[in-house]
């Protein structure tokens, strides 16, 4: 039986707090409707809702990557320089030499040939200043006015026979020339030994 009556009287407590929320509730609307707050409400839903598109934020493009140079290679040093170990050697003491002579007879001395003498060439070559006195001018001095003086020089052998003519005092190379061909044609005679003939030879425009 008591149990009952509690059943009742819980019962009875939930229907006063539903309506006493009620009341409440009847109570703000109409102070909101009475103070224009619900209109204000109105107002505010019925507007039109924007809407902002936003735009993509581009970034700026990332700088080139640079190429660092690879780290330089390794080179191994070269090995320490060791010097060889000396290396004693015995040296041996060497024997005596005797020097032998030979028994064979020295070479005969042979004396370096006599120098030839200087000779006149008058004695030497009799027809010598026969040929000097016709000896033409040369065609060319003459036209050129050249001059000077020449002095041949050869060897007479013991047979008579001239050889190694050359000069000692030259000029012009047409004199040299003209002074050289009249030697060459005299007839020398023979001395009994070398000798050496110098003959002088003038070239004078008049």
């Amino acid at each position: 039986m008591d149990f009952a009556l509690d059943r009742q009287q819980q019962y009875s407590n939930k229907s006063i707090a539903s309506i006493g929320v009620t009341v409440l509730l009847h109570l703000l609307i109409g102070y909101a409707l009475v103070t224009g707050l619900a209109r204000d409400v109105i107002n505010v839903i019925s507007k039109p809702i924007e809407t902002r598109i936003i735009e993509e934020v581009k970034l700026p493009p990332p700088p080139p990557q640079v190429k660092t140079p690879p780290p330089p290679k390794f080179v191994k040093p070269p090995p320490a320089y060791v010097p060889p170990p000396e290396v004693q050697v015995n040296v041996q003491p060497q024997p005596n030499v005797i020097a032998t002579v030979s028994s064979a007879p020295p070479e005969p001395y042979v004396p370096p040939a006599p120098t030839p003498a200087v000779a006149k060439v008058g004695l030497a070559c009799p027809d010598s200043t026969r040929i000097r006195q016709s000896l033409e001018y040369p065609r060319q001095a003459l036209q050129n006015n050249i001059s000077g003086n020449v002095l041949v020089q050869f060897v007479v052998g013991t047979n008579g026979q001239s050889r190694d003519f050359s000069l000692i005092r030259s000029a012009h190379p047409v004199l040299n020339r003209a002074a050289l061909d009249a030697a060459q044609r005299f007839n020398c005679v023979g001395q009994g030994r070398e000798v050496v003939v110098q003959v002088p030879f003038e070239f004078k425009v008049e």
